[in-house]
């Protein structure tokens, strides 16, 4: 299963950033099989780092242990973090029309009907 991962790290974690910097790069270097997009926020300046985002394809105690064992995480620079299940409904570019939502059929699953092509 896919996972949101949103984090926001603590303002003015910036010093304790620094020295964990490297090994988070080789955490996430060495799980890389397992994330489709991974990346830091970022304040207004466009260089002041705010947190960082994922889509993780694991299970929910994966990625509970991916967030607890991150070497930022370890830091203790992470303010916030959500973690919620996510489907691949547009990807590279390309809209995915057999995308099925986890769980019960809601309101939203009309919202994924296949598209209907023009002849």
């Amino acid at each position: 299963m896919f996972y949101s991962i949103f984090i926001i790290d603590k303002e003015g974690s910036g010093a304790q950033r620094v020295p964990a910097v490297e090994a988070h790069r080789q955490y996430i270097k060495d799980r890389a099989h397992k994330i489709l997009a991974a990346g830091a926020t970022f304040a207004d300046d466009g260089k002041t780092v705010r947190g960082g985002s994922y889509i993780v394809e694991m299970d929910k105690d994966e990625v509970e242990r991916f967030v607890a064992e991150d070497p930022f995480t370890l830091a203790g620079i992470r303010e916030k973090v959500i973690v919620q299940p996510w489907i691949k409904a547009c990807f590279n570019g390309e809209f995915l029309i057999t995308v099925t939502p986890p769980g019960p059929p809601d309101v939203n699953e009309r919202l994924i009907e296949p598209e209907r092509k023009s002849a």
